[in-house]
């Protein structure tokens, strides 16, 4: 035996290739995946990314319900088909949709022939219903199930495949009779679905574990043939002896509550997680995997001429999967038809025709062995980063005699296509440039037509050059950091204690910690700064710094600082008031003359080394205290605090005489209790914004001027 083929259909979008600079980009279509966010019409795409023109298809009929749940043939080239979530049945017949008859008791998952008459389930009652080809309609039977999903006939009796409380379970029905049990699979759901695989064997699916089962009437047996790993079997074909299978994630709830999603979007999210898979039972029962898919999931399956046809949602994409072997080797899936509704709710051959009944919008279209003479495939939305200058696209196609390839484009601000794009350009020869300004989002359309019978253009793959532009780096701000802060990738190896560090920059540096490798300390005489800047292209930047003085010429610090922090020892640099010019540039990710740059200057901060002096000291008694008296002047930054020791060892920090400090020069008169104090000398600490120490000392009854 082979091993089995696994086919995955994942949301990968186009292949987008840099080539030389960042700006300068390759959008690639040539495999499968590529093209999953088209939209096609009357194109056929290989499962290895070819495109030819499609089997004809036309809609020639709607319903007035969104979603149709169940049809099945009336036997003369017409269908019975059940919609909407109020019991209503339609026929179709010449191409025209009738109402037949409105049915009490909610939707309608399952219809079966019976005779000349159907037979219908109501989901809400457990009631079967008889209604003849007029729309006369009476109860044919009751059943205890919660939902039935699917009705199958013998000629004399009716199969019921559903669920109730017991679990999976198919019933038997007879006319005016209540339903009898068959048999049941407790740790199952609901069966989904029943066909006949010779007189009185039945095979089954179920919702629960997705298992595939064969009943046999005889001795009323039902075994299990496989387990598919999916939560439910949504619909089997039989052909020549071999059981076909399409198997799903997490469909069944959204019927059974009579909501389906809407037709997928460009912008439809992708986990990557397989949603559905077909699966074929050969005479052994042995599985074979055909297909499966991260995107679509199966609504329908039929055999038409030498392939199985896939129905699926939420594209209503129409898949072929060839039957025989040799013909999987060459092509082993293709999509031929996207119906341009949500899903594709039912499949029935019809004569040489087949019949594709579309949901959300409720339709029906034929499909037809003849190929189409035109097709078009509009590509998914081409986004820039964030503007761009569309350029040449080129064409890989084989035309034959009397057949063409054509490309076209559009372009637009919204990601996606509306009515404020503009129109399609004239049609372009391969390597020829399109006429259209610079935007943010583009598409092309690929045009294949043919006068001749069968014959079709081939388009291997399909080039498409763009440059985005390149924006400057866009600033927002750039923090100054508190003087005596460091930011670097590893802490500097003069590192001082933390105990040296002031109280407050202490706090402050867990609060400032970096979310990645840089590192926060302390040291004297440094400031650092955060560069808050983004790049539109998400271009590397570099940043040239400069340090501004109030007076003289700049000082430059870095040529092509990498880092988004920086800071640099301001010990070498005079007092005074400077700002920080910081020009970033994306000269690292483009061309010469691409760069572009932006630059960002600072407010004022101040670099003071200078300490600030005590002018004026004294100390004196003051009956059970001792009065301190002094004076802090700086130059340059305001008087941050102060503190006296008076008995060597612990320092009291002490408050100006207005409360509060706000200016180069404070004036401090503090009390302090004399049996504080040990021995007759006082210590004065101050410390400037900048971070600046100065001391000095009076002995008690001392008053001094420096």
């Amino acid at each position: 035996m082979k091993p089995n083929r696994l086919i995955i259909t994942a949301a990968i979008t186009f292949c987008v290739c840099v080539v030389a600079y960042a700006q300068q980009t390759t959008a690639s279509f040539s495999s499968f995946n590529d093209w999953l966010g088209a939209d096609v019409k009357g194109v056929r795409i290989s499962a290895d990314g070819r495109l030819r023109l499609a089997p004809n298809a036309r809609r020639t009929a709607q319903l007035p319900e969104g979603v149709v749940w169940c049809a099945v043939p009336d036997g003369q080239g017409g269908a019975f088909l059940s919609a909407g979530t109020e019991g209503k049945i339609f026929r179709y017949s010449n191409g025209q949709v009738r109402p037949l008859t409105q049915l009490k008791g909610g939707m309608i998952f399952a219809m079966t022939r019976f005779g000349n008459d159907l037979i219908a389930a109501t989901s809400a009652d457990g009631k079967l219903h008889r209604i003849n080809p007029n729309g006369e309609s009476k109860t044919f039977g009751e059943v205890d199930a919660r939902v039935i999903w699917s009705l199958a006939s013998n000629g004399t009796d009716v199969l019921i495949a559903g669920g109730g409380e017991r679990g999976a379970t198919l019933y038997l029905a007879r006319e005016n009779t209540i339903a009898r049990k068959l048999v049941s699979i407790p740790e199952e759901t609901a069966f989904t679905t029943i066909i006949q695989e010779s007189p009185g064997v039945w095979l089954l699916g179920t919702h629960g574990h997705g298992l595939v089962t064969r009943f046999t009437q005889v001795g009323e047996q039902i075994e299990v043939l496989a387990a598919t790993g999916f939560e439910e079997v949504r619909t089997l074909v039989l052909q020549d002896g071999q059981l076909y299978v399409g198997a799903n994630q997490g469909l069944a709830e959204k019927m059974s509550g009579g909501q389906l999603e809407k037709r997928e979007s460009y912008l439809v999210s992708n986990d990557n997680s397989v949603r559905s898979t077909v699966f074929r039972l050969d005479r052994d029962r042995i599985p074979y995997v055909l297909w499966t898919s991260s995107q679509s999931q199966v609504f329908s399956m039929a055999v038409w001429k030498d392939q199985l046809l896939l129905g699926t949602g939420n594209r209503s994409r129409i898949f072929s999967i060839p039957l025989s072997e040799n013909a999987r080797e060459a092509d082993p899936f293709s999509v031929i038809q996207d119906l341009g509704a949500a899903q594709v709710t039912s499949l029935m051959p019809v004569g040489a025709d087949t019949m594709a009944v579309a949901s959300n919008p409720a339709e029906i279209h034929l499909l037809s062995e003849l190929s189409a003479t035109e097709g078009t495939l509009d590509s998914p939305p081409l986004r820039a980063n964030p503007i761009a200058d569309w350029g040449r696209s080129y064409l890989d196609s084989e035309i034959q005699q009397g057949t063409n390839a054509e490309i076209q484009f559009r372009v637009g601000s919204t990601e996606t296509p509306d009515s404020t794009w503009g129109p399609w350009s004239p049609p372009l020869r391969s390597g020829e440039r399109p006429q259209m300004k610079p935007t943010r989002f583009a598409q092309f359309r690929i045009k294949l037509t043919s006068n001749r019978g069968g014959g079709t253009p081939v388009v291997e793959a399909v080039r498409v050059h763009y440059a985005n532009r390149n924006l400057p780096p866009v600033w927002e701000a750039i923090d100054v950091m508190p003087s005596g802060i460091v930011i670097q990738r590893q802490a500097p190896p003069e590192d001082i204690g933390i105990e040296r560090i002031p109280m407050e920059i202490q706090n402050l540096i867990p609060a400032l910690g970096w979310s990645g490798a840089e590192k926060r300390s302390y040291r004297r005489g440094s400031q650092a700064f955060i560069f808050r800047v983004n790049d539109p292209n998400n271009d590397q930047i570099a940043f040239r710094i400069r340090l501004l003085p109030e007076r003289g010429p700049a000082i430059e610090l870095e040529k092509a600082w990498k880092e988004n922090f920086f800071t640099f020892d301001t010990l070498p640099v005079p007092d005074g008031r400077y700002r920080l010019e910081v020009t970033a540039t994306d000269a690292p990710s483009q061309p010469f003359n691409a760069a572009q740059s932006a630059t960002w200057r600072t407010n004022p901060f101040v670099i003071d080394h200078t300490p600030p002096t005590i002018p004026e000291i004294a100390a004196n008694i003051d009956g059970d205290n001792i009065r301190v008296r002094f004076t802090v002047r700086d130059e340059s930054s305001v008087i941050k605090d102060a503190a006296i020791s008076v008995d060597g060892e612990n320092w009291l920090y002490v408050l100006p005489e207005d409360n509060i400090f706000d200016h180069k020069e404070e004036n401090f008169n503090v009390l302090i209790p004399k049996e504080r104090a040990r021995g007759d000398r006082i210590i004065i600490k101050v410390t400037d914004a900048c971070g600046n120490e100065q001391s000095a000392s009076v002995l008690v009854g001392e008053a001094k001027k420096r």
